[in-house]
C-alpha cells in the first residue's frame, strides 16, 4: 500500500475513533441526565414517604402563615402589633375552616338521619319494585327453555338476597369506619392543634422565621432562592387560582343541573357539592351517585338519570380542564402537567394529583435558576 493509501486509512480510523469518543461522551451525558432524574424522583418519594408525615403539620402551619402574611403586614403598618394581628387572623382562618367542616358534617348527619327515617319505606318500595321486575323478567323468558327460565329465577333471587343483605353490610362498614376514626382521633387532634398553634407562632414571627431558614442555606443558594421566591409565590397563587376556577366551573354545571331537575335550594347544594369536589379523596360522586341511587330506588328515574349524567359531565370537564388550567397557572406545559398528575396518582392517588404538578413546577424553576440541575433547558 502506498503512502497516500496509508494516510487515507489512518484518516478514516482517526475519524472513526473521534466519532466513538463523541458517542461515548453523549452516552455519558444521557446517563448523567437519567441518573439525575432518577435521583430527584427518589428524593421526592423518600420525602413524601418518610419526611412528610413528620413535618406535615409544620408545613401546613407555614403555608397558612405565608397566606396570612400580606394581611398581617398590612395591619402592622397601621400600628397594630404583629402578634395581635397574627392571633386575630389565625383565629379567623381556623374558625372558617372549622365552620366549613361543621357544616359538611352536620349536613351529612342530617341527611343520614333523614335517610334512616325513610329506610323502612325505602325497603318496602324496593322490595315491591324487585318483585314487579322479577315478574316482568320471568314473563319475558317464560317462552324460553326451562334451563334459561330457571337461571333467570336464580339470578333474581340472588339479587334480592344481596339487596336485603345491604343493611348489615352498611352497618358493619359504618362500625369499622367509626372504630378506625376513634383510633385515629388522638393523632388527628394532635395534628390539628399543632398546625393551628404553629400557624400562629410562625405568623407572629414570620420575618424572623424566614430569616432563620435562609441563614441555614449557603450564600450562593440563598441568593438564588431569593430570586426564586417571587416565582414560587406566583406558582402557589396560580395553583389556588386554578382550583378556584375548577370549583367555579363545577358550581355552575351543578347549579344548571339542579335547576333543570327542580331541586330545592339549588345554589346551596351546588356550592356544597363543588366544595366537596375540590377536597382531596372526595369528589362530586360522593354526593351525586348515592343521591341518584336513592332517586332510582324510589322510582324517580328522570332525576336519577340527570344526576348520573351531571356526575359524568362534571368529571369529564374537570379532567379535561385541570391539566390545561394548572399548566397555565403554575407555568407547566399541558404535557408536563398531565404527566405530573398521572405520576401523582400512581404514587399518592388524589393527593398526588394535586401536589405533583406544584412539585414539578418548583423543580422546573429550581432547574432554570441553576439551584439544581436535573435536565437541560431547551
Amino acid at each position: 500500500m502506498n503512502k497516500s493509501g496509508e494516510k487515507r486509512v489512518q484518516s478514516i480510523l482517526g475519524d472513526f475513533a473521534a466519532e466513538v469518543d463523541i458517542l461515548g461522551e453523549k452516552r455519558e451525558k444521557y446517563l448523567a441526565v437519567i441518573l439525575r432524574l432518577v435521583a430527584g424522583a427518589a428524593v421526592i418519594w423518600l420525602c413524601v414517604r418518610f419526611l412528610l408525615p413528620w413535618t406535615a403539620p409544620f408545613i401546613l402551619a407555614f403555608a397558612l402563615a405565608a397566606l396570612m402574611e400580606p394581611a398581617v403586614r398590612a395591619m402592622s403598618r397601621k400600628g397594630i402589633k404583629r402578634s395581635f394581628a397574627a392571633g386575630v387572623l389565625t383565629m379567623g382562618v381556623l374558625g372558617l375552616i372549622l365552620w366549613l367542616l361543621f357544616t359538611l358534617v352536620s349536613k351529612g348527619v342530617s341527611t343520614a338521619t333523614e335517610f334512616a327515617k325513610k329506610a323502612p319505606e325505602l325497603m318496602k318500595a324496593v322490595s315491591d319494585n324487585l318483585m314487579y321486575l322479577e315478574e316482568k323478567i320471568l314473563a319475558l323468558f317464560s317462552s324460553s327453555s326451562d334451563s334459561v327460565e330457571q337461571y333467570m329465577k336464580t339470578a333474581m333471587d340472588a339479587i334480592g338476597r344481596a339487596f336485603f343483605g345491604l343493611p348489615s353490610i352498611i352497618s358493619q362498614w359504618l362500625l369499622d369506619f367509626l372504630g378506625k376514626a376513634a383510633q385515629k382521633s388522638p393523632n388527628t387532634l394532635l395534628f390539628a392543634v399543632t398546625a393551628g398553634l404553629g400557624s400562629y407562632f410562625i405568623s407572629a414571627s414570620f420575618p424572623k422565621t424566614t430569616a432563620f431558614i435562609e441563614a441555614q442555606l449557603p450564600d450562593g443558594i440563598r441568593r438564588k432562592v431569593k430570586a426564586l421566591t417571587g416565582e414560587l409565590k406566583n406558582s402557589m397563587g396560580g395553583f389556588f387560582r386554578a382550583q378556584l376556577i375548577l370549583m367555579a366551573i363545577s358550581f355552575f354545571e351543578l347549579l344548571l343541573t339542579f335547576l333543570l331537575l327542580g331541586v330545592k335550594n339549588p345554589a346551596g347544594l351546588a356550592a356544597v357539592t363543588a366544595l366537596i369536589d375540590a377536597l382531596p379523596v372526595f369528589g362530586t360522586g360522593i354526593v351525586l351517585v348515592p343521591w341518584s341511587i336513592y332517586c332510582l330506588l324510589f322510582g324517580d328515574y328522570g332525576r336519577a338519570l340527570g344526576l348520573i349524567i351531571c356526575w359524568g359531565l362534571v368529571n369529564l370537564v374537570r379532567s379535561c380542564a385541570q391539566a390545561k388550567l394548572l399548566g397555565d397557572e403554575i407555568g407547566l406545559d399541558p404535557i408536563s402537567s398531565l404527566a405530573s398528575m398521572y405520576l401523582g396518582w400512581k404514587v399518592w392517588k388524589v393527593w398526588g394529583m394535586l401536589l405533583f404538578p406544584l412539585i414539578f413546577s418548583v423543580l422546573r424553576q429550581l432547574n432554570d435558576k441553576g439551584i439544581i440541575k436535573l435536565w437541560k433547558s431547551a
